[in-house]
């Protein structure tokens, strides 16, 4: 079961994750363990979507200590893992396949966690983002094939260049052996 709507207690909860508030967290966990699992109305995001999404390393692994579901999507089709790939979330993304994560899971575009690695446009210069790093970990990682192809037929690397981004396409054609 997973809460849509709510007063403050939903609210404190998704501002805790992103905030990296652990403490808070925890207390309000405490209070209403149903809170892991409440929806915000806009983005259909969780707790665990939040901490993923801002690279809050601690509040995510609180929540996955606690259960939260890491396979819940949000509006766009985004799990937790996508949103830490996106934001350049290197131990973020560390810690989601450390716990299993799946990293073969696809958003609505059918892009992977790769590709959303590759662009990771809309966060900006944040000091925890290293997109190029979360790369490397999902070459490592093996079970994401490098040229695997969105809806639209376009690949982690057309995404990097696309964007404009040489240092991601160096990792992807060196590291991870793209086809170009």
């Amino acid at each position: 079961m997973h809460m849509q709507v709510g007063g403050r207690g939903m609210q404190h909860v998704h501002a805790a994750a992103v905030g990296n508030d652990v403490e808070r967290l925890r207390a309000l966990l405490d209070e209403d363990p149903e809170l892991i699992e409440a929806v915000d109305p806009g983005n259909r995001w969780r707790p665990l979507h939040w901490a993923c999404w801002r690279g809050s390393v601690e509040a995510a692994e609180l929540l996955l200590d606690r259960e939260a579901d890491c396979t819940a999507r949000g509006k766009r089709g985004d799990s937790p893992l996508m949103l830490a790939c996106e934001f350049g979330s290197a131990a973020v993304v560390s810690l989601l396949l450390a716990r299993g994560v799946d990293v073969s899971e696809r958003d609505r575009h059918q892009r992977t966690g790769l590709m959303r690695a590759a662009t990771g446009l809309w966060i900006g210069n944040s000091s925890k983002c290293d997109h190029v790093a979360v790369m490397r970990l999902l070459i490592e990682d093996g079970r994401v094939p490098v040229d695997a192809r969105d809806r639209d037929g376009c690949t982690a690397l057309w995404w990097a260049c696309w964007v404009g981004r040489a240092d991601r396409a160096r990792v992807l054609l060196m590291e991870g052996k793209a086809d170009h």
